[in-house]
């Protein structure tokens, strides 16, 4: 051991150990291209720490008696952040989609829509609940800023986000609602004032943390503007109970016709709750401030659209004007020409800068409400009732600061037009004075927060919201009531400040946030970096055009009668075929990304370089994508092929700007050979080499990691299943494994998937029924294969002994008596066997001599131990386990019983039972090194042992 002094603390290191393993081990120090197998490379310069002598790769710094190092000086942050910002200049790719950026909630589109594709359906809301709650009525209502966004539109037309989504979350709905797992309560108690979609978000996310949540309501009901703002030929009322009901049974409490200020105050919740949350919408309507506004027949757009949806006579002229270009503009023409009256639209600019959806706007038109463009009230006449209504023509000017040309009145062109009604949806705002009223400091109609934390100028009061966003979107309410409970829940823990501090400046905090995994998740999941490329229909050219579903529509003179729901939900086949039009532009390997992560940490801004196309993406292989253009040259691919596995698939490709790497040129990746291409992958840490798995839409999607091990050889290497919501992704290789790699007989041959689907007799199939009156008629030799745990072994064999059956295994031979640690220690070995059978044995005796004579190992297949460690190698996991249990051989039988995943060839009438899918047991295995190892259950399924109770 050796003396070291590092951030200023004196520490003991292991002096015959790599000084960058030491150091990762009790602090942060970020870099690509080391690897312990390795000598250190320094090619990707973000190991850098400080010593006496300067800033120097750590990857390269030997440890000695005395050496002081600072791992995290201001110096070295910004001499990382520079070597990342480098990095990134020549990365050229996407992090996440467009779609997932434009969503206020930043949901995971491309995620849902592969799950959708796959008629995952209930699988596709959990993942959309993650960010969001009612999506049934989001289906319907949102304006879908992601299919704005959406690569789609370089084609043809976008994903029918909206219409897909809608799908799935009605289908949720109608099949039993999927609905989370809360945990115990915490204690803590929370108000939430408002039960709009900001405040029901708010008490969902809250509820999910386990804390105790109370809604009050000032109207009879929940929904807010969802319910009283949103027709119901947009919004069936059940739609919306029913994916209201899916937050309330969370097990929130809910206080209706409860106003603050008439029925409890804010004072009282802050002393009985440990925090508030304030969500009361924006309900005062703005006014023109012209003549005539406060004449009889002038209504205003939220009280109009909410006296019809609570059911209250609302009376109407025969001439109905609307003035505003809005959302709530079209919902309030479209409710009074369902009441019979003949509605205008004057909207002060032209019809292409109205910021009202634009299928809304096609709706009314074909529902029969008229447009006047370029054209703003300045009077309202009428003798103590609206008579008339005087206005004046309109020209586009420059540009104001909503970037929409500013509209100028033309003068001399007022003219007018007869009204009975004129209904004023121009925008809302929230009430200040009743906010000031409360202590809440408020500003132009809205409530000042901190804009990180959401929190008000009173400790514990929280908004969102229309309060603080102004008149906005149900999907971007909602995203303020996800963020204000994850900030809630911060403040109720004490980690509020903190968490404001690291968020606002991430790269001045590094050693908080690598010390606290509940910090750095929270920076990835709300201030994560994004990377862009920079396309045009160009690079789309040879992406193949296909329509997208038109939804089904009622009539336009039908629905103009009534209040029945104008659109239809698409059909199954409709929805998964619109979501298979996704074209994946999220990263596949965003969730495991290193130069992602350490650009979040250190705070790179991802205007500094974005890189460019140089090179084409090679995706010639059925399961491995190769894009140079996102390679960072760390060489671990390089130096893993070569070095570590020997066989050399790729290589440095070309000197200077236009180096890559590549397989030998003229190839490509599905060119060349190998048994570790799909190691490549997890051996990237930036997403230039990606797996493919084989779904319809790989995700990506955040997967769990189970470590068990693969039943492709009995070598059984330990791996990890990656699961998303019952599926199984793919397999990738664990750090702490015994084999360290996978190969891709695991990778893509994928075995621990694979079982027969039913009984066999004689390779014929039969049926369960069948299959049972045979075992039970005792007659028959019970025959095992490696398919099977030990522990399924041992009750097997116990089967046998009761029932007096003879038992055996498709297994013959002696065990290994070779250890991993002879196979490390040998230098001469004798090798009979095949390494395309067995591929890590190409890592396991890299650098051996292979002899004939004088062995210290020998590796052979099937057959008796030699007379030095002998690895005798066998197919199936659990072959070493049937040895050591004592049950190998055929015994002789006129019929047998085999359990296996694979159809068995016996002389004599054979009944073969599925062994069961590897992913799905549970125990342990011995492999052919002697090593004991568990074998995790991935998912839940079918277990042989039922037919042999």
């Amino acid at each position: 051991m050796v003396r070291l002094i590092v951030d200023g603390k004196e520490v003991d290191a292991p002096a015959d150990k790599p000084l960058i393993e030491f150091l990762r081990e009790i602090g942060h120090v970020p870099g690509f291209c080391y690897t312990e197998e390795l000598e250190p490379y320094g090619s990707c310069r973000l190991c850098l720490v400080e010593t006496e002598r300067g800033v120097t790769t750590a990857c390269t710094l030997k440890p000695r008696e005395g050496l002081k190092v600072e791992t995290l000086s201001d110096r070295v942050i910004e001499m990382r952040k520079t070597a990342l910002e480098l990095l990134l200049s020549s990365h050229y790719g996407d992090c996440i989609g467009p779609c997932q950026d434009a969503c206020p909630a930043h949901a995971d589109v491309q995620g849902y829509l592969a799950l959708i594709a796959m008629g995952k359906y209930h699988e596709a809301v959990k993942l959309m609940k993650e960010k969001y709650i009612l999506p049934a009525v989001l289906g319907r209502v949102c304006p879908a800023f992601c299919e704005e966004a959406c690569r789609r539109n370089l084609v043809d037309e976008p994903v029918g986000i909206r219409l897909a989504k809608r799908f799935a979350a009605d289908y949720d709905l109608e099949n039993g609602p999927w609905m989370p797992e809360i945990p115990p309560s915490t204690g803590k108690r929370v108000a939430v004032v408002g039960g709009g979609p900001a405040g029901l978000a708010c008490a969902y996310y809250l509820r999910l943390k386990g804390h105790e949540v109370t809604i009050f309501e000032a109207m009879p009901e929940l929904g807010g503007m969802t319910r009283y703002g949103i027709p119901g030929y947009r919004l069936p009322r059940d739609v919306l109970d029913k994916d209201i009901a899916t937050v309330i049974n969370t097990g929130i409490e809910v206080r209706t016709n409860t106003a603050l200020g008439r029925d409890i105050t804010l004072e009282e919740l802050r002393e009985k709750y440990d925090a508030v949350f304030l969500a009361v919408g924006a309900w005062k309507s703005r006014k023109m401030g012209i003549p005539g506004e406060d004449l009889e027949g002038v209504m205003h757009g939220i009280e109009f659209l909410r006296k019809v949806n609570t059911g209250e006579e609302v009376k109407l002229g025969e001439r109905v004007i609307v003035v505003g270009g809005g959302n709530t503009a079209m919902d309030v023409a479209r409710t009074a020409l369902r009441l019979g009256a003949k509605v205008t639209v004057v909207y002060r600019r032209s019809k292409a800068e109205m910021p009202a959806n634009e299928r809304e706007v096609e709706e009314a038109i074909e529902e029969g409400v008229e447009f006047l463009f370029l054209a703003n009230p300045v009077r309202i006449i009428g003798d103590g009732r609206v008579e008339e209504v005087k206005l004046v023509r309109m020209r586009l000017g420059e540009p104001d600061s909503s970037g929409r040309r500013r509209p100028v009145p033309v003068e001399g062109s007022e003219f007018r037009v007869k009204a009975d009604n004129v209904i004023l949806a121009i925008g809302q705002y929230c009430d200040e004075e009743f906010l000031k009223s409360l202590g809440i400091e408020a500003k132009r109609g809205r409530a000042v927060v901190d804009e990180i934390t959401l929190q008000t100028n009173l400790p514990g009061v929280f908004a969102g919201g229309d309060l603080v966003l102004g008149p906005s979107t149900v999907i971007e309410s909602i995203a303020t009531g996800r963020r204000a409970a994850v900030m809630i829940d911060l403040y109720l823990r004490g980690k509020l400040e903190k968490a404001r501090e690291v968020l606002a400046n991430p790269e001045k905090h590094i050693r908080e946030l690598t010390e606290d995994r509940e910090l750095y998740e929270l920076l990835l999941d709300l201030r994560p970096y994004n990377h862009w490329r920079d396309v045009t229909e160009e690079d789309y050219r040879e992406t193949p055009r296909r329509p997208r579903v038109r939804p089904k529509l009622l009539d336009p003179k039908e629905r103009a009668k009534g209040f029945v729901e104008v659109e239809k939900t698409l059909s199954e086949g409709e929805a998964r075929s619109e979501a298979s039009r996704c074209m994946s532009c999220g990263c596949l390997a965003v969730f495991d990304c290193k130069l992602r992560e350490y650009a979040t940490l250190y705070g790179v801004k991802p205007e500094l370089g974005r890189g460019e196309k140089r090179f084409e993406i090679d995706e010639s292989h059925p399961r491995i994508t190769l894009d140079p253009n996102k390679c960072v040259l760390c060489g671990l691919c390089v130096r893993f092929t070569h070095e570590i596995a020997g066989e050399g698939v790729i290589d440095y490709l070309f000197r200077g700007y236009d180096t890559r790497i590549g397989p030998p040129l003229g190839d490509t990746i599905a060119d060349v050979e190998g048994k570790f291409i799909g190691e490549l992958a997890d051996v990237c840490p930036v997403g230039a080499i990606v797996e493919r798995p084989p779904l319809t839409k790989p995700g990506p999607w955040k997967t769990e990691k189970i470590k068990t091990v693969c039943n492709g050889c009995s070598l059984a290497c330990e791996m990890a299943v990656e699961v998303y919501a019952g599926t199984l992704v793919r397999a990738s290789s664990v750090e702490d494994s015994w084999n360290g790699y996978l190969c891709d007989v695991c990778r893509f041959e994928r075995p621990w998937e694979k079982t027969l689907s039913g009984p066999l007799l004689n390779g014929k199939p039969v049926s369960w029924e069948e299959a049972k009156k045979f075992i039970e008629s005792r007659s028959y030799a019970l025959i095992l294969t490696p398919d099977l745990t030990n522990e399924e072994i041992e009750a097997l064999k116990a089967f046998a002994e009761r029932k007096g059956v003879p038992i055996g295994s498709t297994v013959s031979g002696s065990p290994s008596t070779a250890t991993l640690d002879d196979v490390k220690k040998a230098k001469r070995v004798l090798f009979r066997a095949n390494s395309e059978k067995f591929p890590l044995l190409k890592i396991l005796l890299r650098g051996k001599e292979v002899v004939e004579e004088n062995y210290e190992l020998a590796v052979i297949e099937d057959g008796e131990a030699l007379n030095a460690p002998t690895l005798i190698l066998r197919k199936g996991a659990n072959s070493e386990g049937l040895i050591r249990a004592g049950v190998t051989g055929i015994p002789k039988a006129e019929r047998y019983v085999v359990v296996s995943n694979e159809p068995v060839e016996l002389p004599g009438e054979t009944l073969v039972i599925p062994a069961g899918r590897w992913a799905e047991k549970r125990g342990t295995v011995t492999n052919a090194l002697g090593m004991e190892l568990k074998v995790e259950k991935v998912g839940e399924g079918y277990s042989p042992l039922g037919l042999f109770s």
